[in-house]
């Protein structure tokens, strides 16, 4: 079971690693995202201000009232606007570069959706006009034609601009939606990190007051349960009493039959102990803590237990047990009780030791 718990508790650590990588990851790509499509829609707003400017210098390039030169200038404008309006639009229909507000060349992705068809409705308005017009014919026909067309292309433009602005909204809002179920599945391994942990602690703090081999409270668990029981009997002013007690006999069965004889001898001895014992009593491998017992009925529950551990096989051995009690004073500490039950049990293993002997 340990195993187990250290594996649920590395997967769950693991995958609280990469949650938080994918939070990050996220917010990664939400800046990303606002970035590029902050590009996208800087330069669809800039088609409207080209287009504007395009259709300003073709009717000023045919303007009789201006100079050859000043229409010579007009013609540069025209052209040089024209070519930045043809390929920032090829960009957002295939995706490629195009020149940014700063003149360096920026890349764009291809637009989808309703933006594409946008692109697509102003690609078909300028078909007939591949290149911007030299000749002063060529650019007489262009300026009426932008003339013409210069309102639907700047609704168009204006209309992706809208567009590219609400799709950006909706991917952002795809990705937070995304980071937030990333954050909350995160807070949650965390929770489930932290129980483990906590259970782990948990069951470490009760295997350190467990004897492995009995399952009964070892020394320092029954310490623990006697500061406790000592507390609580304060309080109340309840009586408690304590036991203590050691098998006779049973270091001969180790070194007769093997410690797997003596361990069964122990594990005998625990099970009369479990089954003798009261229920709301705490039994330890070195005795009984015994709360709302009186003195009186602690001894004669003192020497009731001496019979029950008596007879205890072991291999070819019999093992019995010398029994030690005291009840608790106001005030008293755990040691101060548990060395009157000792000394008592230690008077008791010494009066066997002679029965023994003089028979």
């Amino acid at each position: 079971p340990t195993f187990i718990h250290r594996n649920r508790l590395a997967l769950a650590i693991a995958a609280f690693v990469l949650l938080d990588l994918g939070t990050l990851a996220f917010s990664y790509s939400i800046s990303s995202v606002v970035e590029k499509d902050a590009v996208a829609i800087n330069l669809a707003g800039r088609q409207r201000m080209l287009s504007q400017r395009i259709t300003k210098a073709a009717l000023l390039a045919t303007s009789q009232s201006r100079s050859a030169a000043q229409r010579a200038a007009s013609v540069a404008e025209l052209s040089q606007s024209y070519q930045v309006f043809r390929l920032t639009l090829s960009a957002f229909a295939k995706g490629g570069e195009t020149k940014g507000g700063d003149n360096r060349m920026v890349r764009l992705d291809p637009v989808k959706g309703t933006a594409a068809l946008l692109v697509g409705e102003v690609q078909g308005m300028l078909d007939a006009w591949p290149n911007a017009p030299t000749e002063e014919a060529d650019v007489e026909r262009f300026s009426a034609f932008m003339d013409a067309r210069n309102a639907d292309i700047l609704d168009s433009m204006n209309r992706l601009t809208t567009e590219l602005e609400q799709q950006s909204i909706a991917a952002v809002s795809r990705l937070r939606i995304a980071q937030t179920l990333a954050f909350l599945l995160s807070l949650g391994n965390f929770v489930i990190i932290l129980r483990t942990m906590n259970r782990a602690r948990q069951r470490a703090e009760a295997e350190s007051l467990t004897d492995a081999l009995t399952g009964l409270r070892n020394r320092a668990g029954l310490y623990r349960e006697l500061d406790a029981a000592l507390q609580h009997c304060a309080a109340s002013g309840t009586p408690l009493g304590v036991m203590l007690l050691d098998l006779d006999g049973f270091k001969a069965v180790n070194d007769t039959y093997g410690h797997a004889t003596g361990d069964e001898t122990l594990r005998e001895a625990a099970r009369r102990l479990q089954d003798w014992s009261d229920p709301d009593w705490t039994c330890c491998r070195l005795g009984v803590i015994c709360p709302g017992i009186e003195p009186i009925a602690l001894a004669a529950a003192g020497r009731d237990l001496t019979q029950v551990l008596s007879g205890i096989p072991g291999g070819g051995l019999i093992v019995s047990a010398s029994v030690g009690w005291a009840s608790a004073q106001q005030k008293q500490s755990a040691d101060a009780i548990v060395a009157i039950a000792d000394s008592m049990m230690y008077a008791a293993k010494s009066q066997h030791q002679l029965t023994r002997n003089f028979r």
